[in-house]
């Protein structure tokens, strides 16, 4: 008889503290998916962006040097250059946040890894999409296309205002985060 009390004991303290562990061990589970769902968009996005400047690069030797456009493509050109290199480094920083989720020391700091891998993912994926439009920039130029060129430049403008916006919230972002852990 003592034993089944034994049984039942160990099985209600196990099945106890399985229930109160499980909620924690589902939400640190949903951090780690968000911030790998967010580190997989961005990825997918960068290497569309990396295919996009493998064919602006022979749009580019298709304009000639003397076009008037040359300067325009050329400007173009240094800010996908400019967002291209942010896009690469918040991708990095997106993966390193996302693989600290699962080993945080707490709910709260998982928590925060996993809100900086999205705030660095979503500044990857907006440089990625101004690094696109630049080519479509360059494509629209070099296939003389320039009934499209309007449409482009105000696409490239609200790219460029979107992606210094997202840039300003994850620089937001960290200074709180490393402000909670300051003090």
């Amino acid at each position: 008889m003592k034993r089944n009390y034994l049984v039942f004991g160990l099985m209600g303290a196990l099945v106890g503290s399985y229930l109160l562990v499980s909620p924690a061990a589902g939400q640190s589970q949903d951090l780690i998916t968000q911030a790998a769902g967010a580190v997989s968009e961005a990825e997918m996005a960068v290497d569309t962006a990396r295919i996009a400047i493998g064919r602006g690069k022979d749009l580019y030797l298709m304009i000639p040097e003397d076009s008037p456009m040359f300067s325009d493509v050329a400007q173009v050109l240094e800010e996908a250059s400019r967002n291209w290199k942010v896009a690469i480094a918040s991708l990095d920083g997106a993966k390193e946040s996302a693989s600290k989720v699962s080993t945080a020391a707490s709910e709260s700091v998982a928590s925060d890894y996993a809100l900086l891998a999205k705030a660095n993912a979503g500044v990857a994926l907006s440089g990625a999409k101004v690094v696109e439009i630049s080519i479509a920039y360059v494509d629209a130029i070099a296939n003389n296309k320039t009934e499209a060129l309007g449409v482009i430049r105000i696409a490239m403008r609200d790219a460029l205002e979107v992606t210094s916006q997202i840039q300003v919230n994850y620089e937001r972002i960290k200074t709180l985060i490393a402000e909670k852990y300051s003090k």
